[in-house]
């Protein structure tokens, strides 16, 4: 085949153009309308990645106080330092066989102070909600007698694996002084919080107990303006009978065991509320809330104790809820 021949065989190719303007402008419109379609559903997915992951945390969590309670705590849930009392009961529980002098070295880090008559004081102790959870699932010491400063107790530069892996990068203390960590969700600024049900109300270590309207609270100690909210434990929607230590007619959540809280997304615990008095009693600290409604009930002198879920509480993951609260609300 001669070269002309072969020139005509081949195919002509045409050399098409650019886009035009009009073009550009289109694919460029089509671009910012999916980016905007897309961009709340990359929102929906990190909060609902978030959530899976703090509830899977939350159950492990669970697990290793049940364990506590089954191994070194003979029966006994981890107190969470709200009450001076139920602590040092607790320690003398847990470890019948521990000296004098370790005893009152733990009274001393956590600012505990014992009297002849059986009395503690402070009612609470330096043992914050948060930071008791990481305290007693960490590890102690095999000696009996020094659980807390003996070789791989929690004074000990190495520590013994305890009952829960902390991820040591999620484990930080909140600047209150004490030196005690708390552990921080994956991804949050807050951390988890552990209410014992014994501490659920405040009680006073000299038998003043606070009437229901008081509930224990908690406030990260970075905390003083209510950036993040407060924590506190929540009521269910089962009705009970009420008792002169408890006037109210619904039981708490979990009433004989522990609520875990954890903020969520928002990095919120929920609003700290300061309700009017009720029938001449002074005001409460902070009303409390229903679970799963949302809300609390009227009580029986026809004032709402119970408060509408804030932004906070809306988001808060616990130990009793599928996932976040609001997933839970009726």
């Amino acid at each position: 085949m001669s070269m002309n021949n072969l020139n005509h065989a081949l195919p002509r190719v045409r050399h098409r153009k650019g886009f035009t303007l009009i073009e550009l402008l289109i694919v460029i419109s089509i671009i910012a309308i999916l980016a905007g379609l897309l961009i709340p559903i990359v929102g929906v997915v990190r909060r609902r990645g978030q959530v899976t992951a703090t509830v899977m945390e939350i159950q492990s969590l669970k697990k290793a106080i049940d364990t506590y309670k089954n191994t070194t705590g003979k029966g006994d849930y981890p107190p969470d330092g709200s009450n001076a009392l139920v602590l040092v009961k607790h320690i003398l529980n847990a470890f019948p066989r521990i000296h004098t002098t370790e005893m009152n070295f733990l009274k001393t880090q956590l600012g505990i102070r014992s009297y002849p008559n059986g009395n503690v004081i402070p009612q609470n102790t330096l043992l914050d909600p948060a930071e008791a959870l990481v305290f007693f699932l960490g590890g102690f010491s095999d000696d009996p007698r020094y659980p807390f400063q003996g070789k791989g107790g929690p004074a000990s530069l190495n520590r013994n694996p305890g009952l829960f892996d902390f991820d040591p990068n999620r484990l930080l203390t909140t600047d209150d002084g004490d030196g005690f960590a708390a552990y921080y969700p994956r991804g949050s600024d807050v951390p988890f919080v552990y209410f014992d049900s014994r501490t659920y109300m405040p009680r006073s270590i000299y038998g003043y107990a606070p009437a229901a309207q008081y509930p224990l609270v908690y406030n990260l100690p970075t905390n003083p303006n209510d950036v993040n909210g407060v924590a506190r434990p929540y009521r269910s929607d089962q009705p009970r009978e009420a008792t002169p230590d408890d006037g109210y007619f619904f039981h708490w959540v979990n009433k004989n065991t522990f609520q875990l809280i954890a903020a969520g997304v928002t990095n919120h615990y929920g609003n700290n509320i300061l309700p009017a008095p009720l029938n001449g009693r002074p005001t409460p600290l902070t009303r409390y809330q229903h679970y799963p409604s949302g809300i609390g009930p009227p009580t029986k002198d026809g004032a709402t104790d119970g408060v509408t879920y804030s932004d906070g509480d809306k988001s808060n993951i616990t130990s009793f809820s599928r996932g976040a609260l609001e997933d839970d609300i009726p």
